[in-house]
């Protein structure tokens, strides 16, 4: 049985790159990537397939409609995100504009390939450099084809900072936001917008490593077992990714 690794790429350089299971050999090794795109125009010049792109825009704006947080008035609702950043609705609430979607690619890598990357990249800045590394790999994967996508909405909104800045709902409810004064979070036991008081389950995908996502597109058949967050890091020859 072919045997597989759990890789963990952080691009903030905030923690160490970390190896599953390091003690026995293994065969591939699966890698996610995610990065998020205002519009499909964004993420077919990042050199994703056009089909690609479409129905990960779709796929968010159908998951917008069902579990984007509602309001009653304009105010309470931007005072969540951003101001006049709200929209009415057809049933005379407010909720937040789709802001674009955040898209994730998940392949596998044989581990002899990937262990050629971090050489590559050593040899390259003398020094392990995960965002090169990602670079790289995210390059092999748009080669190799059979990749498995997946797309949720993302939402702009000022964090506790002050700092504007866009993401996921799963992600600034993992952050400590309960978006109190939405319509979900006023019927809800706790009095808070949880990942339960979603329309769906957005911690419920296979893989999805704490940040999930609402939607898959089918291009493969691979679950996530790596993640790779803020950008596909450093430039690799041809592959079309950018730090």
């Amino acid at each position: 049985m072919r045997k597989r690794n759990s890789i963990q790429l952080v691009l903030a350089g905030t923690l160490p790159l970390t190896l599953a299971g390091c003690n026995d050999p293994q065969d591939t090794v699966q890698i996610t990537a995610t990065k998020t795109f205002e519009n499909v125009q964004a993420c077919v010049d990042d050199k994703f397939p056009v089909d690609v792109c479409s129905d990960a825009y779709m796929t968010a704006m159908a998951d917008h409609k069902q579990i984007a947080p509602t309001y009653d008035s304009q105010a309470a609702c931007d005072a969540d995100f951003v101001a006049n950043y709200c929209l009415p609705t057809s049933n005379g609430q407010f909720m937040p504009r789709l802001g674009g979607f955040e898209l994730s690619m998940t392949n596998e890598v044989s581990r002899t390939a990937y262990e050629q990357a971090e050489q590559q990249v050593v040899q390259s800045t003398g020094h392990s450099d995960n965002g090169l590394l990602t670079g790289i790999l995210i390059g092999q994967m748009m080669g190799s084809g059979g990749n498995h996508y997946y797309s949720q909405p993302i939402y702009r909104y000022r964090d506790a900072r002050g700092t504007y800045s866009t993401s996921t709902l799963s992600r600034q409810i993992e952050q400590g936001k309960t978006f109190s004064r939405s319509s979900q979070a006023r019927n809800s036991p706790t009095s808070t917008y949880t990942q339960q008081t979603l329309g769906k389950s957005l911690s419920s995908k296979a893989g999805t490593s704490g940040s999930a996502v609402a939607s898959t597109i089918s291009r493969g058949g691979f679950g996530s077992q790596a993640n790779a967050r803020g950008g596909w890091g450093g430039k690799t020859g041809g592959s079309g990714f950018g730090g």
